[in-house]
């Protein structure tokens, strides 16, 4: 068994520079955001910055899968290592090498790519769907074609892999191997076909982040003081400042993230339970969203 490795250094440095980019500019819409009043601005700025930093959370994920990533050789197979995938490629169904620059079909590609990155889906024309686990552009990659799939990788010593591959191919397989991938662990959790689970953590969020928006465009228009108490009789007794409403969308956003935490922890063994920690988190978002109305009713 040996072990060929694709060069990551170019990958790596785009992935961390466009990590970086994105960091410095949400720091500054941060930065800039905290001197300005309030209002539908400071929200779509939040989101966005929200956005970016799931497209960060994105890219450390693939770079993570970047440095874990090899190509492991026997004569049996080609084991494709990245991250936690992994694609069992068996030699005898290798019914093809080809060498990148030797392609002259078009290449219609589905994934992420960067310079020093290409990992996804494609079609190749004249070869088919392809499979993408590659540091190097396509003149440089080695495409290994079987029954319905190419895989395409890029070894970085590639002539020393295509001698070691060949000399495997020739002494025939110790045994027999399917050709099959393996994709990472929560990729397969029951939890993304489970509707109402879905359903209830998502109408959760969402509400949580249109009252927060509704509130951050009505906030320039709302009185200087607010009633945020009411007695029995349903009549203000306790008056805060206006910025002392978005208490609670807050206490919306903690109790929803408790409430998400230990519904995922119960969710294997106990799912009833887990359904009841996120259907109370959903209600009582809409009762936040009562209390809002309330409170800007007796406002105006």
């Amino acid at each position: 068994m040996t072990e060929w490795y694709p060069n990551p250094q170019t990958g790596l440095r785009v992935g961390l520079a466009l990590i970086a980019a994105i960091a410095l500019v949400d720091a500054g819409l941060v930065i800039w955001a905290a001197t300005q009043p309030v209002s539908g601005l400071t929200f779509l700025i939040g989101l966005f910055v929200l956005g970016s930093l799931a497209a960060i959370g994105a890219i450390g994920y693939r770079i993570s899968g970047l440095v874990q990533s090899a190509y492991v050789l026997d004569r049996n197979a080609l084991v494709i290592l990245w991250g936690e995938s992994e694609h069992v490629v068996p030699l005898p169904h290798i019914q093809q090498v080809l060498l990148g620059e030797e392609v002259k079909g078009r290449l219609r590609f589905q994934g992420i790519r960067w310079p020093g990155y290409w990992v996804g889906y494609g079609e190749i024309e004249g070869l088919g769907p392809a499979l993408f686990h590659s540091t190097a552009p396509l003149e440089e990659q080695v495409l290994l074609v079987t029954p319905g799939l190419t895989y395409a990788i890029s070894p970085e010593d590639r002539n020393g892999f295509l001698t070691t591959l060949q000399t495997r191919m020739q002494m025939g397989p110790t045994q027999v191997l399917k050709q099959v991938s393996y994709g990472p662990a929560f990729a397969y959790w029951d939890f993304w076909k489970d509707r109402p689970a879905l359903i209830l953590l998502a109408g959760g969020l969402g509400l949580l982040l249109v009252l927060t928006g509704f509130l951050c465009f009505r906030f320039p228009h709302l009185p200087p003081l607010l009633p945020l108490h009411f007695d029995a009789l349903g009549i203000p007794d306790r008056l805060g400042v206006r910025g002392q409403i978005f208490f609670i969308p807050l206490i919306g956003l903690i109790v929803l993230t408790v409430n998400g935490v230990l519904g995922g922890l119960l969710y294997q063994k106990e799912r009833l339970a887990a359904y009841l920690l996120w259907g109370s988190a959903l209600m009582i978002q809409i009762l936040f969203w009562i209390a809002v109305l309330g409170i800007l009713a007796v406002a105006d």
